[in-house]
């Protein structure tokens, strides 16, 4: 165990915080437990803790409380949120909110103790056993992956407000850092080389924060041949790593297939395979999904992504599905000005216009992929 913790209850029954806190007598990993049914006194001294685990009860007024919630997550991952009602779309919103685990109401004894132990062990396998490593994919070059994956990013970023890591794997041509206007102190090489085993705050030094959000950017490596020494087993324990540290973790990668391009497709828990509307890049989409097929990736890993989309295409959306054999999983609208205006000012495309058609795609995009996160994790409150 690490240092002992304190437990903050937030719950309008006093009753019920009084039950939790008998529940935790005799744990040698608590430190106190202090119980506030005014949930903003208590947010403020959670914030002054080092070590909370915060037991949150959502059964009446969630909408008031919901602010809370979400501005919880940045002091702490060792959320618990509790509630009477305990109907899928109340834990989603739980989950959303950043909840590591929800317990119905009436709470049981047992199910405390066995959360409140698996938090206070601060296990880096639990806390982040919700962390994505979605990789931006594309056999065929010009589709217009960079933009995807930075311009995600950046939206879950601000819709989640956890910590998104964009790491560029393009371990040759790599575009990211120009592509946002950053000279960073270190890439990905360097941090491969030297921080994979460091603790988590000297590893996330290696990255470079985006301006005032919860977004890390890791670069290509500096020069092409540093390339060259990144091997396969680095990349899994980079990954390793990166989902130690982060919720969110957006891959760009090269259009190549090679062993690398392999191992980073294989280990990726989402793979956003984008495509355009035209011919040859359908085609070249369809040889991709077979060897997906042959490599026995289950069939929720592959999203498919149009981009550049526009109505009136000749080719509709049903053509491609009917043709890939898959549902189109996004489509992101043609809007070649405001692209082009964003890379060259070097910022994402929120920064230059918000109120774009395509600024408000990507933001409900970023909802969408945080949800299905969120729902896929619900299963397991279901069974």
């Amino acid at each position: 165990m690490q240092n002992k913790s304190t437990i903050f209850v937030l719950d309008d029954n006093e009753q019920a915080g009084a039950i939790i806190k008998s529940y935790t007598e005799g744990l040698e990993f608590i430190d106190e437990v202090k119980i506030y049914q005014d949930y903003q006194k208590g947010f403020a001294d959670i914030k002054q803790c080092s070590n909370p685990i915060v037991i949150m009860d959502i059964s009446e007024n969630f909408s008031d409380k919901g602010e809370i919630a979400e501005n919880l997550k940045l002091c702490t991952s060792k959320i618990i949120i509790t509630s009477l009602d305990y109907s899928t779309n109340t834990i989603i919103q739980a989950l959303r909110a950043g909840a590591k685990e929800f317990l119905p109401k009436p709470v049981l004894k047992d199910d405390l103790i066995r959360v409140l132990t698996m938090l206070a062990s601060i296990s880096p396998e639990d806390e982040n056993s919700q962390s994505k490593i979605i990789t931006v994919y594309s056999n065929k070059g010009g589709i217009g992956k960079t933009t995807i994956a930075i311009n995600l990013a950046a939206e879950l970023a601000k819709v989640t407000k956890d910590k998104v890591a964009l790491v560029d794997l393009n371990l040759q041509l790599g575009d990211i850092s120009t592509f946002l206007n950053l000279n960073p102190p270190f890439d990905v090489n360097y941090v491969i080389q030297r921080l994979i085993d460091k603790e988590e705050q000297i590893f996330i030094k290696g990255f470079e924060k985006y301006k005032d959000t919860s977004l890390y950017i890791l670069s290509d490596p500096s020069y092409i041949e540093q390339s060259g020494s990144i091997t396969a087993q680095q990349i899994s324990a980079l990954f390793a790593m990166l989902k130690k540290v982060f919720s969110y973790i957006i891959i760009d990668m090269s259009s190549a297939i090679d062993p690398i391009s392999l191992k980073i497709l294989d280990d990726s828990d989402w793979i956003l395979f984008t495509t355009i509307v035209n011919i040859p890049a359908i085609r070249n989409a369809q040889r991709c999904l077979n060897l997906f097929r042959s490599r026995k990736y289950p069939p929720q890993k592959i999203k498919i992504i149009v981009n550049r989309y526009m109505e009136n295409d000749e080719i509709k959306i049903e053509d491609i599905e009917n043709t890939l054999g898959e549902n189109v999983y996004w489509k992101i609208p043609n809007n070649y000005f405001t692209i082009m205006e964003a890379i060259n000012k070097g910022a994402a495309i929120a920064e230059i216009n918000p109120d774009s058609n395509i600024c408000n795609n990507f933001r409900e995009f970023a909802s969408k992929v945080s949800d299905d996160i969120i729902e896929q994790a619900v299963i397991k409150y279901r069974v």
